[in-house]
């Protein structure tokens, strides 16, 4: 009864963002912020919803048309946009809300500026690629507790940008099947960290390795 939404925005056919994704959620939230050039404001900027499947095609949610002409130039505005389906005009497929500031090229250092520092790295280029990660399972973990077991989760950094998958309690086999999308700025890449924690309440956490 629930799905795994992602984001995507097209502008000119384009995919120019993808957000993460949110796992067993109808109601996400994303928080995340992205900096798209544009060269044409007259062309609309596309949004399309999708739900992750683990090794199957992902399932179509709805998608939206946000009109950018309708936007006043160097004011923060909020969005609310019906999703549809052109197959299902008819349909309610919920909606999705967005803050959008639309800059000048040549305003948009400033504006940068007052963004939080550790964004600054990430607004100042447009990503190149996404790495896609699939967190499968973990084999033969080391015990950490008195029980002879762990409760395992893992954490990922690639520069900026961090993700940590969900714990499995008392294992040493845990299975995750969890996504984690990467945007990649350099083109070579870089180097993403993977670090394995064992979970403790009311102390710290162990490293597993």
């Amino acid at each position: 009864g629930t799905s795994d939404p992602y984001v995507k925005f097209k502008l000119g056919g384009k995919e120019v963002f993808r957000s993460k994704t949110i796992h067993k959620n109808l109601n996400p939230v994303w928080e995340e912020k992205a900096c798209i050039l544009i060269d044409n404001p007259r062309e609309p900027l596309y949004i399309k919803v999708f739900d992750y499947d683990f090794g199957l095609q992902d399932d179509f949610i709805g998608s939206a048309f946000l009109d950018l002409t309708s936007l006043e130039l160097n004011r923060q505005t909020d969005v609310t946009l019906s999703l549809k389906d052109p197959h299902y005009p008819d349909h309610d497929l919920g909606s999705i809300l967005l803050s959008v500031l639309l800059a000048p090229r040549e305003e948009q250092r400033e504006v940068t500026q007052s963004l939080r520092l550790s964004d600054l790295h990430r607004k100042s280029q447009l990503w190149r690629g996404i790495v896609s990660v699939t967190l499968i399972e973990g084999r033969e973990l080391k015990a950490m507790d008195s029980n002879g077991l762990s409760d395992p989760y893992v954490k990922f950094r690639l520069g900026h940008q961090k993700y940590k998958s969900k714990i499995v309690p008392k294992t040493l086999n845990p299975q995750w099947r969890e996504q984690f999308d990467f945007h990649l700025y350099e083109e070579r890449g870089g180097i993403i960290d993977i670090t394995v924690w064992d979970k403790d309440a009311g102390k710290k956490d162990d490293f597993i390795g």
